[in-house]
């Protein structure tokens, strides 16, 4: 099916990128992130975290400034952004190894699929400390949902590293998170 990991963890909105760098160091054993910092540029991000960079590594789409993604591997888009058939483009030309996408419903997961993103994630399973007004879809809901893609779906939404075989049963390539996947 897929060589990627079966966890992907994800950094808070952190603006402060010495926060960011102290969850790298201290969790090499993730083997795939994505770093979310939404007020720093592709540019700012490579000088800063470059170095300390290990396993996959991609930046939310909100953080592309159209340079080339040098240490990075791809881009997580926005459930905006996979909408927007230029900037996906961009993002290809940068080199982007992998692209992945936000879904919470049926009609962003056949986005997706349309832009043959490489994995997705699909949340909320359940209350998320991130965002804990959320409407749940629960892992029935997941599941009914997760079988619209075309690609490995990570359960993401109030699931832990420890939620990888119910996610699975229910149709998860995977889990994702983050606050329970930087402890």
């Amino acid at each position: 099916m897929s060589q990627l990991p079966r966890k992907y963890a994800i950094t808070g909105n952190e603006e402060e990128l010495d926060t960011i760098i102290k969850m790298l160091e201290k969790n090499r054993a993730n083997e795939m992130c994505q770093i979310r910092a939404k007020t720093h540029s592709l540019t700012s991000l490579k000088q800063i975290l470059g170095p300390k960079l290990s396993g996959i590594v991609l930046i939310n789409s909100s953080s592309y400034d159209g340079s080339q993604l040098g240490p990075f591997h791809g881009v997580h888009l926005t459930s905006k952004d996979a909408q927007d058939n230029a900037l996906i483009q961009d993002i290809k030309k940068a080199g982007a190894r992998y692209i992945a996408a936000s879904c919470h419903n049926q009609a962003e997961l056949e986005i997706a699929n349309r832009i043959k993103c490489d994995f997705v994630t699909l949340s909320p399973v359940h209350i998320a400390s991130c965002h804990p007004e959320a409407a749940t879809i629960g892992w029935q809901g997941f599941s009914k949902l997760a079988k619209f893609a075309i690609m490995p779906v990570f359960a993401l939404g109030g699931v832990g590293a420890d939620d990888l075989t119910t996610a699975q049963q229910h149709g998860a390539y995977g889990v994702a998170g983050v606050s329970n996947f930087w402890q």
